[in-house]
């Protein structure tokens, strides 16, 4: 357990009031220790455009549409790192792209030697949770490393 407490505690943010519990839980839990709050920005393969279906995106629209979503995914791991700080955490920020949620997060645990990953028991997707799955039952299934799924207060 010694070695576990020098390792980084990986939390799963996406902005939700689930994740904000999330890194309450896991300052009271755990301590003061070296986190990392992970965004996972989904691939624009897997955005939804609106519009005539096969109608072909120019390069350059899809480089500023790229942008503005690791922008976004950054600004939204920053707004995690500060409430991690203010509750007492060493946090820094990471930011994943593509490919399934929970495998993002499961790959993103193994590069950085995670002690645990920590995240909320619901996050933003509302219907596409009921369609897709559950992300915290995902990575609980396909992760070996020890999982704090924080449940809302």
């Amino acid at each position: 357990m010694a070695d576990d407490a020098r390792r980084p505690i990986l939390i799963a943010y996406d902005g939700s009031d689930c994740a904000d519990v999330a890194i309450d839980k896991v300052a009271e839990e755990f301590g003061p220790r070296k986190a990392i709050v992970l965004v996972v920005s989904e691939g624009l393969d897997r955005v939804p455009f609106f519009g005539t279906a096969g109608v072909p995106v120019e390069p350059e629209t899809m480089e500023l549409l790229a942008d503005s979503a690791q922008k976004g995914a950054a600004a939204i791991a920053d707004k995690g790192a500060g409430r991690a700080r203010a509750a007492g955490l060493d946090a820094s920020t990471a930011v994943a792209e593509g490919g399934p949620i929970w495998s993002a997060i499961v790959d993103a645990a193994e590069e950085y030697d995670a002690a645990v990953i920590a995240l909320g028991s619901r996050g933003l997707s509302g219907v596409k949770h009921a369609l897709l799955g559950s992300v915290s039952g995902a990575v609980a299934h396909h992760s070996k490393r020890s999982i704090f799924i924080a449940h809302g207060s």
